[in-house]
């Protein structure tokens, strides 16, 4: 685990750790905010509001900008306030991205568990009528269902991996998604340097125990979850069931668009 630490102190939450891209230590503070003004990310005095139209990036993870700032690694971290019902609140960041820690959320809910930021979260949305979007040999769906839930199919030509799949919703602990890691080939996080510190993915397998043998698919659940917050409502208050197949960051931004546009023009 790494060193990432937070406090609580006169409403805010401080949390320090480090990040991926820079390498550098990141702080960020976050703070209730006025009632219906969603989740927002401050970065030199610069605000970027978490909505789709607001995505510059999606390649490796979701980044977000205004024109003048942008932001990085806000998925996570989105998934996190869905699942435990947090909204109307500024994050501010001192660095053009989040502490991503080991890859995972658990930093996030613990920061945020002991606070009043968090509430019950009620489906109070119907999805009507599907949603699909194709894209090469990767599909995502959203179909009316009673309830929340995600599934995910993954295929890797990889021993450790091939085809796994695994379902999730809202009647199930919020924690076997929240602690589902990020994970990569070798390759890619030698790049980045990372390749001791995250799940790494070699010839011979993972370089570290996964939580569970379906961890891998409970971390694309984790990414879908927070690129959905992005259509500007809470994903878990939509009735929906979005069923995945090799979905990234791409096609989970196409289908926030399309939720956005389905149920926020109806509101």
């Amino acid at each position: 685990m790494n060193n990432t630490t937070h406090k609580i102190k006169n409403g805010f939450i401080q949390l320090h750790g480090k990040g991926l891209f820079s390498k550098e230590e990141v702080t960020v503070s976050i703070s209730k905010s006025l009632e219906n003004t969603g989740i927002t990310f401050v970065l030199n005095d610069q605000r970027i509001f978490a909505d789709v139209d607001n995505v510059l990036n999606v390649t490796r993870n979701t980044m977000l900008g205004n024109g003048t700032e942008s932001i990085c690694l806000i998925e996570h971290f989105l998934a996190t306030c869905s699942l435990m019902g947090v909204n109307n609140i500024d994050v501010i960041t001192d660095k053009n991205e989040l502490v991503f820690d080991d890859g995972s959320a658990m930093h996030w809910y613990k920061a945020f568990k002991d606070t009043e930021m968090c509430c019950v979260v009620n489906e109070t949305f119907e999805l009507n009528e599907p949603i699909f979007i194709k894209e090469d040999n990767k599909e995502i769906i959203a179909i009316p269902h009673n309830g929340f839930k995600v599934s995910y199919f993954l295929e890797w030509d990889h021993i450790s991996l091939g085809k796994l799949f695994a379902s999730w919703d809202k009647n199930e602990d919020i924690k076997r998604v929240i602690q589902a890691r990020t994970f990569a080939r070798k390759e890619e996080h030698d790049f980045f340097g990372v390749s001791d510190r995250l799940l790494t993915l070699d010839k011979n397998g993972f370089n570290k125990a996964l939580h569970e043998p379906l961890e891998p698919c409970y971390h694309k659940i984790l990414d879908i979850i927070g690129d959905l917050r992005l259509c500007g409502i809470n994903p878990l208050e939509i009735n929906m069931h979005v069923i995945a197949f090799r979905s990234g960051h791409a096609l989970n931004v196409q289908i926030a668009k399309k939720l956005k546009t389905v149920l926020l023009n109806k509101i």
